[in-house]
């Protein structure tokens, strides 16, 4: 029986041989070296193919022959792409080499009488390093007579290193000298793959796990070791099963099947957590994915794991540092809210809910216009840029029937780092009752100065009130005594009559000066506005010339107020003779009564804001009524000529007017004024040039329950 001693392919398929048979047969004349040519079927992963292999004949030949080589025996092995070779070991232990192929020179860049073996057996091209292990090799195989292969660096004549891989025959001759006959292929391409393959699992952060069948473990890498505190060694063999613990675990048998169908046949290839066990007894988070391989027909598993301990710290501290982030906002008196770039809610905490009342179950989607004027906000193109923060301060806002002042600091920030649009953090103090304070601190103040105003003209009036007296009476009474006594003539009568009628005006004068001075106050009581309307609308007729047409305006049945009945029949009174006079004796008066509601209220009042510029309370006069309440308008409207912004913002002023000299005291509305602030309500004015003025007398609707 022959032996064909084939070399090693340099890959590694799952090869099945079906059938061999002797393709070609070298001639052996002469002794020429018998080599043979096979063909083998082989099916690698169940694919047919044909594959050639060329061998040596070694068994059957003449061992004692001197085997000379003939160039055709040459010619067929230089044609190989290995080294072919015998190597023979004497009685005493002397190793040499009595052939070498011509493929040496091709691999090496040796011709085969330039290679030599030195006193301990080696080929002196062989890496000083693998010579020992080399020598070593031999001499064991010398004793047991075994086929054995062996992997070594050797070096070129270039000085390059090469890796030769191959398999050795041993068998013992008749003289008793050991003779190998065996194959050497160049392997450097592939132990380099192998090598950098190694490096990489070597130095990969995740442990990698090979199980083949019921043998257990049969590799593992570096980052293994490190992981579960086992040496590679320990880990061969081992059942996986040892090394972690939980529910997902495989069963003990370690069969790679049972491992798979432990995580599931679907999910082979996804990420499961358990939890593994080192060699000390510790137990730590492991995250592992385990993948089906099949090699040389055999089932094997690939698991891949991690441990995830530091991301589970991290994702700890970072769940601890979002409970306190959320805790934080929660606690928060101010409102905290983030928006897009479009205005809509994004987050908000509590705060920020209590602040925009009940009408909404969730307030994320909604436009921040919703509860923010569009104007009070500021255009996003002119925003400071981010880590730049601004302030500003929102327009009286209507939440759940109540006026609202809302303070908002904010700040642009990029929502995500690796993302260019911008999103706004607004932190929003609810300042109504600041603001209130403010307005009422404002108020006093100017309450204060016209105390003070009204404290010397008052010292003024009651220095000059009792000598205008004394010069006023005795005029009026003997202009009056003449008139009633004597027979003038008509040019003399209308001197006198001149002269009562401008003791009378001074009078009058004298009497309004003395009654703003004192300022007195009235007690108050529920009336009927609507009643007194009607009242007065019949009396119109005594004061208003038939040139001026009345119209009226009634909406509602009853108003009751907290008023002063007489007090409010002097408010219309003056504002009526305000109206005949700024229409020059021709025209249309109008009176209308209705009801407001707080919408409308407030609407005027940001209306009046937004349009006055002066500093609130003087700029609005709306700013001290109550915006969760119904009120009663009583407007008074005339035709005519109308007033300036300028003028319109003075009428009230003490001493103000437009009349001419002689016709006006400039105290009428400013008495108005204070009449009505002193019931809790208030009076605006609208005009315009060319087309009539109305004045809105506004007060708190009561009900009888109030009285």
């Amino acid at each position: 029986m022959a032996t064909v001693v084939l070399p090693e392919p340099p890959f590694s398929l799952p090869i099945t041989t079906t059938w061999a048979r002797p393709a070609t047969e070298a001639p052996f004349p002469n002794d020429h070296i018998p080599m043979l040519h096979y063909r083998r079927r082989v099916n690698p992963k169940d694919r047919e193919q044909t594959m050639t292999s060329t061998g040596l004949l070694v068994d059957g030949i003449d061992d004692s022959a001197a085997l000379p080589f003939s160039p055709s025996g040459l010619h067929l092995l230089s044609d190989m792409n290995c080294i072919c070779w015998r190597r023979t070991m004497a009685a005493d232990g002397t190793i040499s080499y009595s052939w070498l192929s011509d493929a040496a020179l091709g691999i090496l860049g040796f011709r085969p009488d330039q290679l030599r073996a030195n006193d301990k057996g080696a080929l002196t091209v062989i890496h000083w390093a693998d010579r020992d292990l080399h020598v070593e090799a031999i001499k064991a195989s010398a004793v047991t007579l075994l086929p054995y292969r062996e992997a070594f660096r050797a070096i070129t004549a270039s000085g390059e290193t090469r890796w030769l891989d191959g398999t050795a025959h041993p068998r013992r001759a008749a003289d008793g000298r050991i003779i190998w006959d065996g194959v050497w292929m160049d392997a450097t391409q592939r132990m380099r793959t192998e090598d950098r393959q190694q490096m990489l699992m070597d130095n990969a952060e995740d442990c990698i796990f090979v199980l083949t069948g019921d043998e257990g473990i049969t590799w593992s890498n570096a980052a293994a070791e490190r992981n579960f505190g086992y040496l590679n060694d320990e880990l061969a063999g081992r059942c996986f099963h040892d090394l972690i613990l939980g529910e997902n675990r495989p069963p003990c048998s370690c069969e790679p099947m049972d491992l798979l169908e432990s995580q599931g046949k679907d999910n082979s290839g996804s990420r499961q957590e358990v939890i593994g066990r080192r060699s000390d007894g510790s137990t730590f988070p492991f995250e592992m994915t385990v993948s089906e391989v099949r090699r040389d027909g055999r089932l094997s598993l690939v698991v891949i794991g991690r441990d995830i301990s530091r991301r589970r710290e991290a994702e700890r501290l970072l769940a601890e540092s979002e409970q306190r982030l959320r805790v934080t906002f929660a606690a928060a008196s101010l409102g905290i809210v983030v928006l897009d770039k479009d205005g809509v809610i994004q987050f908000y905490n509590p705060a920020f809910e209590s602040m925009a009342g009940d009408g909404y179950d969730d307030l994320l989607g909604v436009n921040i216009h919703a509860f923010v004027p569009a104007e009070s906000m500021p255009v996003p193109s002119r925003l400071p840029p981010p880590g730049m923060s601004f302030c500003l301060v929102c327009q009286p806002l209507l939440v759940d029937g109540k006026e609202h002042h809302w303070r908002l600091t904010g700040t642009q920030f990029l929502a995500a780092p690796d993302s260019q649009e911008q999103s706004l953090l607004y932190f929003i103090e609810d300042v109504t009752e600041t603001t209130r304070m403010n307005q009422e601190r404002r108020q006093l103040e100017l309450l204060l100065q016209e105390g003070h105003k009204l404290e010397a003209l008052g010292r003024l009036a009651g220095g000059i009130a009792h000598e205008l007296n004394n010069m006023l009476g005795p005029i009026l009474m003997g202009a009056e005594m003449v008139a009633r006594t004597t027979q003038l003539d008509p040019k003399n009568a209308d001197r006198v009559q001149r002269i009562i009628e401008a003791s009378k005006h001074s009078r009058d004068i004298v009497r309004n000066v003395l009654a703003y001075c004192r300022k007195e106050t009235k007690a108050l009581g529920i009336i009927d506005l609507a009643a007194l309307f009607e009242g007065f609308a019949s009396l119109t007729s005594t004061i208003l010339p038939p040139s001026i047409l009345v119209e009226l305006h009634r909406e509602i049945e009853s108003a009751t107020v907290m008023a002063d009945a007489g007090q409010m029949q002097q408010v219309l009174l003056n504002l009526a003779i305000n109206a005949r006079d700024a229409m020059f004796g021709s025209g249309t008066l109008s009176l209308s009564l209705r009801l407001m509601h707080p919408e409308e209220l407030l609407a005027r009042f940001q209306s009046i804001q937004r349009m006055s510029s002066g500093p609130a309370p003087n700029a609005n006069p709306l700013a001290s009524l109550d915006f969760g309440t119904d009120h009663v308008a009583l407007g008074v409207g005339d035709t005519g000529t109308g007033m300036t912004p300028a003028v319109a913002a003075k009428i009230f002023d003490p001493f103000f007017t437009t009349k001419p000299v002689g016709q006006g005291t400039g105290l009428g509305l400013s008495m108005v004024q204070g009449i009505v602030k002193a019931m809790g309500g208030a009076i605006v004015v609208d005009s315009e040039v060319g087309k009539g003025t109305t004045f809105h007398v506004i007060l708190p609707q009561v009900g009888p329950d109030k009285a």
